[in-house]
């Protein structure tokens, strides 16, 4: 009896243990625990490209859990949704993204989570964000698109240019091509030939060029020193331009008009000899006279300019003494090889200037004096304006 029941025993802890094997078998086959501790996540996908129950979870490049459970979703069906176990010593951040990739070269599938950056971990339960990387094909294939349309288009353009050289070297085209092939040569040669014209002519005209060279260079030199004088002259355009602008030209060509209407009559009197003027400008006898009365005065002046001392004779008679004093001193500013003309601007400037001739010079005075000291006192005043003045006694 007591080994009866040793074998009842037995074969009930054999079932039991059987059972449990069984259990477990069938929930290793499924990717269950049979105490399962782990934390469940859950992701939402378009597709899963091949991922299936059991497939690794990779973090960080190391498997951490398996996928539990795969099932469509949503109203038509157009999502899967995908189970999967992480260890429970395991904490991800809450943005985690859970990413379906390839494992391997043979295209198995493994759900690889991206760590977030967030402050706060997910929780069992959780439905993290997802993502489907693309498979090694198709990576390939996307890499390889734009070569593809690049490859395209190029054996197109090979098409064209192959037809275009077979309608160039036909028979049709044969006459036409060797007549183009003798005109590219007749052009080439009478390109050399002008070219050993241009050589020959440069050879021979160098000097010249040169010479025409250096002149433009002396010109653009002139241009820059005279820079100045041409902007003052732009300027003084521009401002005669303005002036002309604010004039009331209506107004003014109306007396212009007028004015020339009274010219042209007066005119008209003195070609008629009517008037003083006209009887003046009718008789040649009185050009002729005034024209000879011009000259002789001319030479007057010139003969007046060299020897004054042959017409005037300037002298201070002093009442008390019945004595005669002439001015001894004069002080000179400027001195001359030859007289300075009337019009010269030192004379427009100084209308008083005397000019007195001496040791072979013309010598240009601004003052007399009868004593050396009053021009003494006076060459100190005149030297601030023309340094190089000096006392001179006038003979």
């Amino acid at each position: 009896m007591g080994l009866q029941i040793k074998r009842e025993v037995k074969l009930a802890l054999t079932a039991i243990v059987a059972i449990i094997i069984l259990i477990w078998g069938i929930n290793f086959l499924k990717a269950r625990a049979l105490f399962d501790r782990n934390n469940v996540f859950y992701g939402v996908y378009d597709r899963v490209d091949g991922l299936k129950v059991s497939s690794s979870v990779i973090y960080r490049g190391y498997s951490v859990g398996q996928v539990s459970a795969i099932q469509f979703a949503g109203d038509r069906y157009d999502k899967v949704l995908v189970q999967f176990t992480v260890g429970k010593d395991l904490q991800i951040a809450a943005n985690t993204i859970a990413a379906i990739q390839s494992a391997d070269l043979m295209g198995s599938k493994a759900i690889n989570l991206i760590p977030g950056d967030a402050s706060e971990y997910a929780h069992s339960g959780d439905t993290l964000q997802t993502e489907l990387e693309l498979g090694l094909m198709e990576q390939l294939n996307k890499q390889l698109a734009p070569l593809k349309k690049k490859a395209e288009g190029v054996l197109v353009s090979l098409d064209t240019v192959l037809v275009a050289l077979q309608n160039m070297f036909g028979n049709d085209a044969n006459g036409n091509l060797q007549g183009s092939l003798r005109s590219v040569s007749r052009t080439l040669d009478n390109v050399e030939e002008a070219s050993s014209t241009l050589n020959e002519l440069l050879k021979n005209e160098s000097s010249r060029i040169s010479n025409i060279l250096e002149n433009i260079n002396s010109i653009t030199a002139n241009l820059e020193d005279s820079n100045t004088d041409i902007s003052r002259s732009l300027d003084n355009i521009s401002t005669i331009s303005d002036s002309l602008k604010a004039v009331n030209l209506a107004h003014t060509v109306r007396s212009l008009n007028g004015l020339l209407a009274r010219a042209d009559s007066l005119v008209m009197k003195i070609n008629d000899g009517k008037g003083t003027l006209g009887g003046m400008v009718n008789d040649r006898d009185l050009y002729y006279n005034l024209t000879a009365v011009s000259e002789n005065l001319n030479k007057l002046l010139v003969e007046f300019r060299q020897n004054p001392k042959r017409f005037v004779s300037l002298s201070l008679v002093d009442f008390s003494s019945g004595k005669t004093d002439m001015n001894a001193y004069g002080i000179v500013i400027a001195e001359s090889d030859v007289a300075l003309p009337l019009n010269a601007e030192l004379y427009l400037k100084y209308p008083n200037l005397e000019e007195i001739r001496k040791n072979g010079k013309y010598l240009y005075l601004i003052g007399t004096y009868k004593s050396l000291k009053q021009a003494e006192r006076n060459l100190g005043n005149v030297q601030k304006s023309f340094e190089k003045s000096y006392i001179v006694k006038i003979d």
